[in-house]
Parts: structure tokens; C-alpha cells; sequence
């Protein structure tokens, strides 16, 4: 019997990738170059990059538009050419920045255009309190935005961002710490979420500062599993809240715009949670919820 061996690819030569970057503006140090094996055929190349402080955007994106170019001929044949490049600098009100961006020169230059449009328009949205900005490599993957500790929402909470130029929808996640409370965003540019009462709502939430075990989580998804039914959700959680803690937070939506749906969870109920939808500033207990009744009942009675 015949039997037919595959001979494995060579390793590919990092070489180039590092004498490319070596000394070349904007790039503060010497690259790391890694090769991955990904199988008996197939090779990839990961490139670390770190860029000098405070280096503008546009010279970044102009180094990641060089390099496609130039280093076309060693990319053939491998499955990915990755390049991690990262920076940190100084933001417009002085507080520090870090920025990254990983792009991988084996993929259409369409994508790599788009890779630099995410970040141009991410760096755009600190208006002084964003302290980290990340464009991950998959493009459908959320823009990472990172806020600095405050005490109050930030103006540039990521709640109404913008789409690409020619309209392409946009995702983002936003972190960030308002006072005790943990609050993640979970935005879409093609839904506006500037009509949710956030500061009402942080401000309803009892503090955690004297107990961190009670600081609250707060979630605001039009993204992900929580947009459910097309409505932005807005989870709250806070260990040990009770009903009584819980009515000034639910008071807090009433009036507002919506639609929204609510989730909120209590001591009393330690399986299950309360629902509520918010439309045309009323709020109602979610139907399709049937856990709870009585106590969504009674924080409805009270508003």
C-alpha cells in the first residue's frame, strides 16, 4: 500500500517583518515577531508594535497603510500577518490615554481601510475623560472604549456613537466606574440611547462605597442577548437591594422616554429577577414575565 506524506510548510522568515519596523517612525522600539503554526500547512506571523507617546492617529494608520503595501510579497502564503499595535499618550483634558489597534495585512485592503476608519472615529469620541480606545482585530467585534473613574456620567459616554462613513452600522462596548457603581454599555450606532435616565438612575442606586460587596452592576445593552425584542435592556444589580431600595431606581425611569426594557434584581427574590418595560414614559410589568408578580406589583403601586 501506497502511502502519501504530506511534507509540512516551512517556517516562515520573520526577517523582514522586523527589519521592516526596526527604526521606522513612528514605532518606538524593536518589534517582537512570533510565527504561529496553525497546521502541517499553513503558517501565520504575529507583529507586536509599540509607537512612540502621543503619536497621532493618522500617522499610525498611515504606518499600517505602508505596510500593506511594502510587505505584500511576505505575506503570500501565510494564513495571517497580524499586527498588535499599541501607544500610550496624553488625552485632550490630560489625563492618559492608551490606544490600540490590531489589523492583519493577509485580509482584503477594504478591511484594513475600515480597521483605520474604527479607530479615526473612536479617537474622536474623547472629549477628556476616555482612557483607553481599542479597534480589535474582527471587524464585528465592538470598538473598546475605557473610561477613567468619576463621579458622575461622563460627558462622552458612548450612548449615541457614530456609523462609519458610508453608514455602516458601528458597534461599542464602554466601561466605565461612576462612583461605585460598574456601568457597561453595550452600543449600536443605529440605536440612540441618550433618552436612557442614566443619571437618574446611578443616582437612585444606594453607594457601595462603604460596603464594596454591595457596589452595584449596571448594564445598558442595544447590542447583545439583553436587546431583546429590539428594546435596549437595562440590568441592575446590586447585592442585598430591597424593595424599598429598589423603588427610587424604578421611580427614576418613570416619565422617561423609551421604549426600554428593565430588569432588576433584589435580596427577596434571590432566583429570580423583576422585569419591567418602560413605553411612552409608562411603565408596566413585563408580560412575558411571570416571576415576581406580586413584588413588581407592589413597586408599581408606589410610583
Amino acid at each position: 500500500m501506497r502511502r502519501w506524506l504530506r511534507t509540512p510548510t516551512k517556517e516562515p522568515d520573520t526577517t523582514p517583518f522586523a527589519d521592516y519596523f526596526t527604526g521606522r517612525a513612528p514605532v518606538m522600539s524593536e518589534p517582537t515577531v512570533d510565527t504561529e503554526h496553525v497546521s502541517t500547512k499553513s503558517w501565520g506571523v504575529r507583529t507586536f508594535l509599540t509607537l512612540e507617546e502621543n503619536t497621532p492617529v493618522e500617522d499610525a494608520t498611515a504606518l499600517i497603510q505602508s505596510a500593506y503595501t511594502d510587505l505584500a510579497a511576505n505575506v503570500e502564503g501565510l494564513d495571517h500577518a497580524t499586527l498588535l499595535i499599541s501607544w500610550n499618550g496624553t488625552g485632550p483634558a490630560g489625563e492618559d490615554l492608551h490606544t490600540a489597534i490590531d489589523v492583519d495585512l493577509v485580509r482584503p485592503h477594504s478591511e484594513l481601510d475600515f480597521q483605520c476608519e474604527r479607530l479615526r472615529i473612536a479617537a474622536g469620541l474623547n472629549q477628556g475623560s476616555i482612557g483607553a480606545v481599542g479597534i480589535p482585530l474582527e471587524t464585528d467585534d465592538a470598538i473598546a472604549i475605557s473610561h477613567i473613574d468619576a463621579d458622575t456620567l461622563p460627558a462622552d459616554a458612548v450612548l449615541a456613537p457614530p456609523a462609519a462613513a458610508d453608514g455602516t452600522t458601528l458597534t461599542y462596548e464602554d466601561r466605565l466606574k461612576v462612583g461605585s457603581t460598574s456601568l457597561t454599555i453595550s452600543a449600536t450606532s443605529d440605536v440612540d440611547l441618550s433618552g436612557v435616565p442614566l443619571d437618574a438612575v446611578l443616582a437612585a442606586l444606594p453607594g457601595g462605597a462603604e460596603d464594596p460587596a454591595r457596589e452595584p452592576i449596571v448594564t445598558l445593552d442595544a447590542v447583545g442577548p439583553g436587546y431583546a425584542d429590539g428594546l435596549p435592556a437595562i440590568n441592575i444589580y446590586e447585592q442585598d437591594l430591597t424593595l424599598d431600595e429598589a423603588e427610587p431606581i424604578l421611580r427614576a425611569f418613570d416619565g422617561a422616554d423609551g421604549p426600554h426594557a428593565i430588569k432588576l434584581q433584589v435580596a427577596s427574590l434571590p432566583d429570580a429577577e423583576m422585569r419591567f418595560l418602560l413605553t411612552d414614559g409608562t411603565l408596566t410589568a413585563d408580560p412575558s414575565w411571570h416571576l415576581a408578580e406580586e413584588e413588581m406589583a407592589d413597586l408599581l403601586a408606589r410610583l
